[in-house]
């Protein structure tokens, strides 16, 4: 790869941090609400919403916005729900789906925009799927908070369910595996294979869903308590992932389920370059509580092996992933089940600056003191190609051996400029990158208090100036600026002005965005913090601004020229557009 190809990474994430999302405002703003809503209004306004998103996406064009209002739930949710031991509980069953759309299309420059209301907008369900989307281009989800049940099935439940299956449609449940029958037993045991069944969706219901869609952003959700995969895309092309909490997911399935998953991507067109982002997530404590097993399968493994963070799964030329690169980046990911970010049969993929901590959750917490599970705690590539791991920080459990950075049959991989730590134990490193890894520094990192989970870096850590400058992104998970010579992982230390950059950060909103003259800024402390602002090229801007805080926090900006800018508050950075 030549220097050129390597610094578009820094060039491609600061035009996805700057301009993202300033294409996608809707010129018309409709609103549904499940609870107050009904589809004989013209949903054009808060007060008469439309009642189904259905009927709502019937109307919308390019450049619209889609306000969701209130509680959205599937038909038959039960948030009391209990199960009574009957395996033919119409309840476990349902398929259903809290919202389902398909052949939503926005247009090049002209997203569709699916948004949240406010606070209140709270997306639950406990069937088949929560958000479900098939069929469907130039879409923007931004802002929801996607909440399972996880909370509310006992593990004695998972485990009630977890071999149950129907045939064909039938209304009577089956025992792949008889209750009472020992992980040996099993372990030595055949079956025939299934097609067309059906599993309960109760226990594996998914909280964000999409398929054979291709240019969408997925933006600021909040994914969580999810018993399936927390956020799951397929069949896909041109997706940007960006600033998601995903956690507490796939703990109660029966399928091997994870965090965050892009399979089966397929390329929309020849392009080489980064056309599936996946940066500055928050990935964590997404694991499986019971072990999994598929119907085409003749054989079951009777140990929990799945439940990772971030897994890019079968992203190969077979599937039609035959241009384009992924870049995932910047993610922050801890105490999920197995590995922080993974590729399974993965082609062309680059993972930057990942900070991931405590992987392990399965073998540390669940089945600790058990029999090992799996090597891969960190970073790790499977049966994969032309891979490229550099700058990223992996601190593992080493008690049990697992590898913080992993590959296996992997062909064409770089490897540089990556920090690995144990605790626990003597840390082993993978043999099969003894003659590949460059600069591997083996170091505690020092993060601010991994305890509270703040991966700050203090100012004596061995991660500070330590990158690949040419791999690394120009901002980092708080989208400040990164310095010349950058630090590993996914939080840059800002020690020039003699702080540290902390991993919990005050939230001030700010709107309108884009804005015209004037911005209101909510949630400022009583002292006043200062505003400042700088234009795209660094320029401080402050001096053509004017702060009124008689009232509320308003900023008149009548003499900054239209443009992007960042809006810097105490610690926090705010992107707007003015047009």
């Amino acid at each position: 790869m030549n220097k050129n190809k390597k610094m578009t990474i820094k060039f491609v994430q600061t035009l996805l941090v700057l301009l993202l999302g300033f294409c996608s405002y809707g010129q018309n703003s409709w609103y549904v609400s499940q609870q107050t809503g009904d589809d004989a209004n013209d949903g054009t306004n808060a007060s008469a919403p439309f009642e189904t998103v259905e009927h709502a996406t019937g109307f919308l064009q390019p450049s619209d916005t889609l306000f969701f209002m209130g509680l959205f739930t599937n038909t038959s949710y039960e948030p009391d729900y209990a199960y009574a031991n009957n395996i033919n509980d119409p309840h476990l069953w349902t398929q259903e789906n809290s919202i389902r759309f398909s052949n939503v299309n926005g247009t090049e420059n002209q997203y569709i925009t699916f948004k949240s209301f406010d606070e209140n907008t709270l997306l639950k369900g406990d069937g088949a799927n929560i958000f479900r989307g098939l069929n469907c281009s130039y879409l923007r989800i931004e802002g929801f908070d996607i909440y399972g049940e996880v909370e509310n099935i006992p593990l004695s439940t998972a485990k009630a369910l977890q071999f149950l299956y129907r045939e064909n449609n039938s209304a009577n449940a089956i025992y792949r595996v008889p209750p009472g029958t020992s992980d040996l037993e099993v372990g030595n045991m055949s079956f025939p294979v299934l097609e067309n069944v059906s599993r309960p969706s109760y226990t594996d219901t998914r909280g964000l869903y999409l398929t054979n869609v291709h240019h969408i952003d997925i933006i600021n959700n909040h994914i969580h308590h999810t018993p399936g995969n927390g956020m799951r895309v397929s069949d896909c092309d041109y997706l940007n992932i960006i600033g998601n909490e995903v956690a507490y997911c796939s703990l109660k399935s029966y399928s091997g389920t994870h965090g965050l998953v892009v399979t089966n991507a397929f390329s929309f067109d020849n392009e080489t370059g980064y056309k599936i982002n996946i940066l500055q997530n928050k990935v964590h404590h997404n694991y499986n509580e019971i072990y999994s097993w598929a119907p085409t399968k003749d054989i079951i493994t009777p140990k929990i092996d799945e439940g990772k963070g971030i897994s890019m799964q079968r992203n190969e030329p077979s599937t039609g992933w035959t241009h384009g690169r992924f870049l995932i980046a910047n993610n922050i990911t801890y105490w999920n089940g197995f590995s922080g970010v993974h590729a399974n049969a993965g082609h062309r993929m680059d993972f930057i600056n990942n900070t991931c901590y405590m992987n392990s959750y399965t073998n540390s917490i669940t089945n600790a003191g058990s029999e090992q599970s799996g090597n891969n705690v960190g970073v790790s590539a499977s049966v994969s190609d032309d891979i490229r791991i550099y700058n990223n920080i992996a601190f593992v459990d080493a008690g049990w051996g697992g590898f913080p950075i992993s590959i296996r049959n992997t062909t064409d991989l770089e490897v540089g400029n990556n920090l690995v730590f144990g605790i626990n134990g003597t840390l082993i490193n993978d043999p099969d990158l003894q003659n590949i890894a460059e600069n591997t520094i083996t170091g505690n990192p020092l993060f601010a208090d991994a305890g509270v989970f703040n991966f700050s870096l203090l100012e004596n850590s061995p991660a500070i100036g330590m990158a690949n400058p040419s791999f690394a992104p120009a901002v980092d998970f708080f989208n400040n600026a990164r310095v010349s010579v950058p630090d590993l992982g996914a939080v840059e230390s800002d020690l020039l002005s003699g702080t540290v950059t902390y991993f919990e950060r005050q939230e001030i909103n700010a709107f309108p965005n884009p804005f015209s003259e004037e911005i209101i800024f909510k949630n400022l402390d009583e002292n006043g913090s200062p505003v400042k602002v700088y234009n795209i090229y660094g320029q401080d801007l402050t001096h053509l601004i004017n702060v009124d805080r008689t009232v509320v926090s308003k900023v008149n900006t009548i003499l900054l020229p239209k443009g992007i800018y960042l809006f810097k508050i105490k610690n926090t950075t705010k992107i707007m557009l003015k047009e």
